[in-house]
């Protein structure tokens, strides 16, 4: 299949369009852990990506800056409390809501959706931010722990 091209007015942005088979998976930090940026906005970070769990890998509890939608395309996920996400699960996750751990019960697919550049706050501190294209970098260690022993460190909801 071809890709497609990105229209003119969408010239700056980052998009993978197309079939996104043609496309390859990018390793994050965490072992069995991938992700595939379709579409990212530099200015707002706004980003959609897909996410791959692969079958025993664990994606580790952490927070974001930024509201997150998840939906579950493919495969098997269960919470730390024993919740599982079959496909066609779907779940917002205000910013700053402590989120996961999920363990990939079998190859699990999500499509995602956040409304920043996507930072990864974990709880032992390390941080990791998306670069336009979906790689991701450390972004240093926060050492607040604090803020880290919270369920949501951004709003008094809890």
């Amino acid at each position: 299949m071809n890709r497609f091209s990105i229209p003119p007015q969408l010239q700056g942005f980052f998009a993978q369009l197309g079939n996104h088979e043609q496309h390859p998976w990018k390793p994050l930090p965490w072992k069995g852990i991938y992700n595939k940026v379709l579409f990212s906005d530099p200015v707002s970070g706004a980003t959609m990506e897909l996410a791959k769990v692969e079958k025993g890998a664990t994606f580790p509890e952490h927070f974001h800056n930024s509201i997150q939608t998840l939906f579950l395309y493919k495969g098997r996920l269960r919470t730390k409390t024993g919740e599982v996400y079959l496909p066609g699960t779907f779940n917002v996750i205000p910013s700053g809501q402590k989120h996961g751990p999920f363990f990939a019960e079998e190859e699990s697919i999500q499509f995602k959706y956040f409304s920043a550049t996507p930072l990864y706050i974990l709880l032992d501190g390390s941080t990791y931010i998306y670069q336009v294209d979906g790689t991701i970098i450390s972004a240093g260690q926060l050492t607040n722990q604090q803020m880290l022993n919270q369920n949501n460190f951004v709003s008094t909801y809890r």
